[in-house]
């Protein structure tokens, strides 16, 4: 059994180099005062190299200092950083007069542990990231529900004023001046439902796509006109005062987007009176250096600044009844569309002494070629709108800014008796490939002029593709007549 040459002894030899040359083991004995005594094994290794019997190894064995040990007992230190970069694991005994060490390399061991701990340190913070979106994700469910049920109670409120006063209406057709009141109750209603349908399409576009804008020479004499004849009524009905300020050298056209400007100034105005007591609001309009600035000044009962953090964020709103309840979108729109027309929106406001927003976007001055308004006088239009009341409102428009229609009911009928001197076509826009075989006809049928499609959705990627597939122009419902007839007028 004790023979050398037996495979045991093969493989504990094997295994011995096998191991010597992965541990790199090396032998150390010092005294009380850690010099040398004896040294084997692989000394240069871990920076011991050139030991001479007497050599003091002070700085070299620190990690030995404090260590408390009877005599025979064995100490497994931790794995030691060795000044030349090594790491080993160090096993010490102690000895009458001195130590032995025992070094082997652990440097593999070292990166292992290096890379464990990056794991699990990862892994921690994986876990900590994963809960925080799980907050922030019921957070947002919470927030959704709580919106949807105020956006229930919102839309609930002008449609109870239009089925009503439309009632009324119905009753009042012999007396002109209630029917006017009714008429008027009606279209503040339509209009409220209408900003909140336009938050809430702005808010799924915003998260999904991208806004898109359209620029065209906006009258903001005009657009104040109009944002005065439809709040001063809810205004006086709350007994508060709604005052403008306009400067004087705001040019007679401004090149923005009408329509955004206008959905902006809606939310702002709508909540400054819905929220307001007692007092009034005043809207002030500047100009300088290509530059409008607004602003919207409320005596409401203003926002603590706590609340003031989250004005701007979607389904976000004071806790207090100020500006920002309600649905908890305008404010969140009303900073994306501001920020989209190169410019920024703040507000100030302090508890009990009202509100102020103030918004400043670009809106170079747009010289007009002559002073008359945008018409289509004389020329020969072809309307195709598959839904009746809608042909019939463009129908009007069309006719008032003077156009010769061709207003045929189908696609079909349109291209049976086609208009030879036909100079604009006007389309109700179908779902594809819909659309591109309108195209289609119209080219069979001769036609080489503008088509201007009109739709319900409106973003960046839809305007590409309709304009890529060769549409003069993207028009979005609900279409008012001024911006329709300069749109169309721009295209002819």
């Amino acid at each position: 059994m004790n023979d050398e040459s037996s495979p045991i002894a093969r493989l504990r030899d094997y295994l011995g180099k096998s191991w010597e040359a992965e541990a790199r083991p090396f032998y150390l004995l010092v005294d009380d005062q850690k010099r040398v005594r004896d040294a084997q094994g692989q000394a240069a290794h871990y920076g011991f190299s050139g030991l001479e019997p007497g050599q003091a190894l002070t700085q070299q064995l620190l990690f030995l200092e404090g260590a408390e040990l009877t005599l025979g007992k064995q100490l497994r230190l931790p794995i030691l950083s060795l000044p030349n970069g090594r790491y080993a694991q160090v096993h010490a005994v102690r000895l009458k007069n001195g130590w032995g060490l025992a070094f082997s390399d652990a440097t593999e061991q070292h990166s292992l542990r290096l890379h464990h701990q990056q794991t699990a340190h990862d892994l921690a913070l994986a876990q900590r990231e994963l809960e925080q979106r799980h907050q922030a994700l019921q957070e947002a469910m919470q927030a959704r529900e709580r919106f949807i049920a105020r956006m229930s109670h919102e839309f609930r409120t002008p449609l109870s004023s239009i089925l009503g006063y439309a009632d009324l209406a119905r009753e009042d057709l012999d007396d002109k001046a209630r029917l006017q009141h009714d008429i008027q109750a009606i279209a503040r209603g339509a209009n409220y439902l209408l900003s909140l349908v336009d938050n809430l399409l702005d808010h799924a576009v915003l998260e999904h796509g991208e806004l898109s804008l359209h620029p065209s020479a906006c009258d903001l004499q005009l657009l104040v006109q109009e944002l005065e004849q439809l709040f001063q009524p809810a205004a006086a009905q709350k007994g508060l005062s709604l005052a403008w300020w306009i400067d004087g050298d705001i040019p007679a056209r401004l090149w923005l987007d009408e329509t955004r400007l206008r959905q902006i100034l809606v939310n702002l105005i709508g909540n400054a009176i819905k929220f307001t007591k007692e007092g009034g609001i005043t809207v002030t309009l500047e100009w300088r250096q290509g530059r409008l600035k607004v602003g919207v000044e409320d005596t409401g009962p203003g926002i603590a600044p706590e609340e003031q953090r989250q004005l701007f964020q979607p389904f976000g709103r004071g806790a207090g009844g100020g500006a920002t309840s309600g649905a908890g979108l305008g404010l969140s729109i009303c900073r994306e569309l501001v920020e989209r027309m190169e410019g920024e929106i703040s507000l100030q406001s302090r508890r009990g002494e009202g509100t102020t927003v103030a918004f400043e976007i670009a809106a170079p001055e747009r010289r007009a070629a002559g002073a008359a308004r945008p018409d289509l006088r004389g020329r020969k239009v072809m309307l195709i709108e598959p839904d009746p009341d809608n042909r019939e409102l463009l129908r009007l428009f069309l006719e008032s800014a003077g156009a010769r229609l061709s207003v045929p009911e189908n696609q079909n009928q349109a291209f049976e008796r086609f208009p030879s001197d036909l100079e604009l076509a006007v389309v109700g826009l179908l779902q594809e490939p819909h659309h591109r075989l309108l195209l289609r006809r119209f080219k069979g049928a001769g036609y080489g002029g503008p088509v201007v499609a009109v739709g319900t959705q409106d973003d960046a990627q839809l305007q590409k593709k309709v304009l890529r597939d060769g549409y003069a122009d993207l028009l979005v419902r609900p279409l008012r007549r001024s911006e329709l007839i300069e749109r169309l007028t721009a295209v002819v």
